[in-house]
């Protein structure tokens, strides 16, 4: 009985004070063998913030959009594709990644290449060219493009300042 109450309260920990109380109320009650007058509910016990935002996408459809990027970092990706994947409208699925992320997917998709970008630029010893075209990009200066954007310096200053 102890580690289920305890599992109630853990769950409480992003919920409004006055529920914490009650709970933390119950608890001892039911530890010293009192009587309860009204059980409260789980609802009303456990009000956490929704996992998902309203309108997001699920966690099962995060991440088989996050598997098909991995997959296809290197290609052109694009946003009906994504859509496809989840059996939605382009437009429909924009909205929902934009509110479950909080960037559009070209942006999202853009700062993930430029992440794997950053991981080769330190751990291998190819040149920026073949690590834009192995991220996905059109070509050299787009790299350095859109690099120099999210990062705020160059591809070569950045892999330089970091490896020495």
């Amino acid at each position: 009985m102890a580690s289920a109450i305890r599992a109630r309260y853990l769950r409480l920990g992003d919920g409004d004070g006055e529920a914490a109380k009650a709970h933390v109320a119950r608890a001892m009650a039911l530890l010293q063998m009192k009587p309860i007058a009204i059980p409260p509910t789980n609802h009303e016990l456990c009000k956490r913030p929704r996992e998902i935002p309203r309108g997001g996408l699920a966690l099962w459809q995060t991440r088989r959009i996050a598997a098909h990027v991995e997959a296809n970092l290197a290609g052109k990706i694009h946003i009906k594709d994504l859509a496809g994947l989840l059996d939605l409208s382009s437009s429909h699925f924009s909205r929902a990644f934009k509110c479950t992320f909080g960037v559009t997917a070209h942006g999202w998709l853009l700062r993930r290449r430029i992440e794997v970008a950053q991981g080769l630029m330190l751990t291998t010893n190819s040149t920026l060219t073949e690590i834009a075209h192995s991220c996905g990009m059109a070509d050299h200066a787009h790299f350095t493009h859109r690099f120099r954007r999210l990062v705020g310096e160059t591809p070569y200053a950045w892999r330089r300042m970091r490896r020495g």
